[in-house]
C-alpha cells in the first residue's frame, strides 16, 4: 500500500490564501470582534456566514466561522456549520483547528474516527471554498443603528 505523503508547499498556499482571503472579508472593519455576511445562493434560498474574533495574541487570533441556512428545514440533523480558524499574523497562514489541537498532517487509514489521510487538507479547503463563496455572492450585513427622531 502507498503511503500517503502530504504536500506541505500546497497546505501552505492554501494556509496563505485563506488568510487573505479572510482579510478581504474583514477589510476596513479590523477593529470590530464580528462581522456578519448574507450569501445569496440559488434561488430564495439564503445563508449567512459570521465571523467572531474569540482570542488574540501579538502573532496569533483565533476565529469562530458559522455557516448556516435562513430557510428553516426540519431535517434529522443540524445544518450549521462551526469552523475554529487559528490566524498566524507573523506568517501570515490561517488554518482551521478544532480550538484546542491542531489537525495532524497524515491519519493512518482507516482510522477510529473515520477522519480522511488528508484531514487537515480537505477541511483548510473547505475553509477557502467558504470563504470564496462569501467573496463573490456575499456581502456585509452592518449594525443598523437604532433610529431616533429630531425633536
Amino acid at each position: 500500500m502507498n503511503h500517503y505523503v502530504p504536500n506541505l508547499s500546497e497546505l501552505q498556499l492554501l494556509g496563505e490564501l485563506n488568510y487573505r482571503r479572510l482579510g478581504k472579508l474583514v477589510r476596513g472593519h479590523e477593529e470590530d470582534d464580528t462581522w456578519h455576511f448574507a450569501v445569496n445562493t440559488s434561488g430564495e434560498h439564503q445563508t449567512r456566514l459570521s465571523l467572531y474574533l474569540i482570542g488574540e495574541s501579538r502573532f496569533t487570533a483565533d476565529v469562530k466561522l458559522e455557516f448556516y441556512s435562513e430557510t428553516k428545514a426540519i431535517l434529522p440533523f443540524d445544518t450549521k456549520l462551526v469552523m475554529n480558524i487559528r490566524l498566524y499574523h507573523d506568517a501570515g497562514i490561517a488554518e482551521i483547528t478544532d480550538g484546542h489541537r491542531h489537525y495532524m498532517g497524515v491519519y493512518p487509514y482507516p482510522n477510529e474516527d473515520m477522519l480522511h489521510r488528508d484531514e487537515k487538507f480537505r477541511l483548510n479547503q473547505q475553509l477557502a471554498d467558504l470563504l470564496e463563496l462569501c467573496l463573490k455572492h456575499g456581502h456585509r450585513l452592518y449594525d443598523v443603528p437604532d433610529f431616533q427622531f429630531a425633536y
